[in-house]
């Protein structure tokens, strides 16, 4: 798969009364609160073939840790994504990314997510009986993004949610790295950059979100482009780490950005083209 870099510089002037100001303050309440550092504490560590992001105090209170396996864009590594993989872990997931520059097929993160879940059952791991392994959500980019909807699709229904970000259109995908979105059975996020019009355009997105049976939502990040998702994560990580939140962990405040009777990322000026259906 070919991968393009688009750089985009967008001025916008806006002017605003303090009543609009404090009305967009409380528009995006959940993506503020979720695109900065939760409760706990990062811990990192490397294992062969993969970069591990994860709680330090793991298990404090009972609590039992969601799994979530990441997937690099072609060429790339985790250390390019250390804001998203490391504000996941500040929220209580676990994160295992494959360092393979190739994620395509799934089969990379797949086998992630059963190294981290044998790691929960061996005594002498720091993960072990500290992982919720029933809970496992499939996130990547680009083609990593493609890798995270095999992963669910390939793994007998080990994954509860999926979240690609800049799935790239049909042209741009290798034989050997196909995928389905009409095989989902689990609730998926698209989202991408209103800037990458080449590899992951709106038009693209939107058939996908068509071929999803069921739960699904879909949403552009004004003024991204391919790779804004690395180096900070830039705008998405407030919509995607809430989207995990709701999904693996039954935070009914995160819910609230993409489910009920108005759900907060469709009236928020930051993104554009959200669409939602079959959310619980």
């Amino acid at each position: 798969m070919k991968l393009i870099v688009l750089v985009v510089v967008a001025l916008l002037g806006l002017h605003t009364t303090p009543a609009q100001a404090d009305a967009a303050r409380v528009a995006d309440a959940v993506e503020a609160h979720y695109e900065v550092a939760g409760p706990w504490a990062v811990a990192t560590a490397d294992a062969p073939g993969y970069r591990l992001y994860y709680p330090a105090d793991l298990g404090a209170g009972g609590v039992l840790h969601p799994i979530v396996t990441w997937g690099n864009g072609t060429g790339a590594v985790p250390t390019q994504y250390p804001g998203l993989l490391g504000l996941l872990a500040s929220w209580g997931f676990a994160v295992v990314a494959s360092t393979d520059t190739t994620t395509g097929t799934g089969s990379e993160m797949i086998a992630a997510a059963q190294y981290l879940i044998a790691r929960n059952a061996d005594p002498s791991s720091v993960f072990h009986g500290k992982l919720d392994v029933t809970k496992v959500g499939a996130v990547g980019h680009s083609q990593g993004a493609g890798g995270a909807v095999n992963t669910a699709t390939k793994s007998g229904g080990l994954i509860d949610t999926v979240v690609p970000i800049a799935l790239p259109a049909p042209i741009w995908v290798s034989p050997g790295d196909r995928f389905s979105v009409s095989e989902l059975s689990c609730p998926v996020l698209f989202v991408s950059g209103a800037n990458d019009v080449i590899i992951s355009p709106d038009s693209a997105l939107r058939s996908y979100f068509g071929q999803v049976p069921g739960a699904a939502a879909k949403a552009l990040l004004k003024g991204a482009g391919h790779n804004t998702i690395q180096g900070t994560g830039g705008g998405f990580l407030g919509y995607v780490t809430a989207w995990l939140m709701y999904q693996l962990q039954g935070d009914a405040y995160a819910r609230g950005a993409f489910a009920g009777t108005s759900p907060e990322i469709n009236t928020n000026a930051g993104w554009q083209s959200q669409t939602q259906k079959n959310l619980p």
